[in-house]
């Protein structure tokens, strides 16, 4: 298994777990995580519809260098919760 596709099943899978496990009593958490988790929320559903998006490419139309599919197609779906959960928690109030 490549690391590609541990990246996409690690995002597709995992990730909304621990996403769901950090929902737990979110309420009593600190403004920060909250503001983190909406994030990663955020993320991940923008990963998903660009993973979809581009999934639906035909394969007519891939080439061997086609590094713009393959990063949202595998990639996404892990570093855009994580991105976009830093990016809101360090966001000023």
């Amino acid at each position: 298994m490549s690391l590609g596709v541990t990246a996409l099943l690690v995002g597709l899978l995992v990730t909304p777990l621990v996403l769901l496990w950090w929902s737990h009593h979110l309420r009593r958490r600190s403004v920060r995580q909250q503001r983190a988790f909406w994030g990663a929320i955020t993320g991940h559903c923008v990963a998903g519809a660009l993973a979809v998006t581009f999934g639906m490419v035909p394969p007519a139309a891939w080439s061997g260098s086609d590094g713009i599919r393959g990063f949202f197609g595998l990639w996404a779906l892990l570093l855009f919760p994580v991105l976009a959960g830093l990016a809101a928690a360090l966001r000023r109030p």
